[in-house]
């Protein structure tokens, strides 16, 4: 039987002393032909462990304010370690590293101003719903299916609204927000009086399906228009930490809101009753979005004398 010959390859053509014309030799692979190397991707680690534990060490007094005065201690402790966050921040840029979140993304003034808008108005606008379904059921006795339909309105004309404002808003602009936190205000303060002319004259609490529906479409002209309002002029390389940032504002500010909001609505429920209750925690929530407009209507101001249209 025979012995099977182990394949081996063919030995390397020998480059002729004097090659015929149109001979190509063969090329060895230089380094720059070959795949490069994959690099790791840089998470900053530190970074994000700063900022982390800074959010965290802010929210917790608003959390957990109950649990004494020594809890607001910890406000102090987290405004330091977000300072020191901004601080590493930079210094990793200087050494040549990619930062979690590069600062110089703040200089976009459009994305600045819209980052704090959009955390105010979600500071204040989440609680709406919650102070008004708890009113409902536990100060007048409504099933959670009627707290909820009270809302309904307000959802659709939310998504309506949002169509409409998004195909307008590069057209508008700012003002398009600052229409929707006004609108917005109406519902607000118009539930306001709904409330208390049902507890003086014994008005129908349905009429909230009306101004809450102002409610709703103030939300639909404001949220998504600001995002891509503050998003647009954004660079292409920080577009990834760009909506991070703008996620993270909104739900520090919804937290602390709710946070906020409810103790103002339970301390004056327990000395004045449900109505002053409901008043006192609409009046702070209008207050917060009345900042968040204001901060709109600086951002139009500043667009204005760099020549550009408000908002874009």
């Amino acid at each position: 039987m025979p012995t099977p010959h182990r394949l081996t390859p063919p030995a390397p053509r020998p480059v002729p002393r004097n090659p015929p014309p149109g001979y190509a030799a063969p090329r060895r692979l230089a380094p720059a032909d070959r795949a490069p190397a994959r690099r790791l991707p840089d998470l900053d680690p530190v970074g994000m462990a700063l900022l982390a534990l800074g959010t965290l060490a802010v929210m917790i007094p608003f959390l957990q304010f109950s649990a004494g005065p020594w809890v607001w201690s910890i406000l102090g402790l987290g405004v330091l370690l977000v300072l020191a966050w901004v601080r590493w921040e930079a210094a990793y840029k200087r050494r040549g590293r990619a930062p979690m979140v590069d600062l110089q993304l703040f200089a976009t003034r459009s994305f600045a101003n819209g980052s704090l808008l959009i955390a105010l108005y979600f500071m204040g606008m989440t609680s709406v719903w919650v102070v008004c379904a708890i009113f409902l059921q536990s100060g007048l006795g409504r099933t959670a299916l009627e707290a909820g339909l009270v809302g309904l309105p307000a959802a659709i004309l939310s998504a309506f609204s949002s169509g409409i404002a998004g195909r307008h808003v590069f057209r508008i602009g700012r003002p398009i927000v600052l229409g929707g936190i006004a609108i917005l205000l109406v519902g607000l303060v118009t539930s306001i009086l709904v409330v208390v002319l049902h507890d003086r004259a014994g008005t129908s609490i349905w009429w909230l399906l009306l101004t809450l529906s102002f409610v709703g479409l103030g939300q639909g002209s404001t949220i998504s228009p600001n995002q891509t309002l503050t998003l647009a002029d954004v660079p292409l390389r920080y577009a990834g930490s760009a909506g991070g940032v703008l996620q993270t504002g909104q739900r520090i500010g919804t937290a602390i809101g709710l946070a906020l909001i409810t103790a103002v609505f339970f301390a004056v429920q327990g000395q004045a009753g449900w109505t002053a209750a409901f008043v006192a925690a609409y009046l702070v929530i209008i207050a917060i979005v009345v900042a968040s407009g204001v901060v709109g209507i600086v951002d139009q101001v500043q667009a204005r004398r760099a020549g550009r249209r408000p908002g874009a």
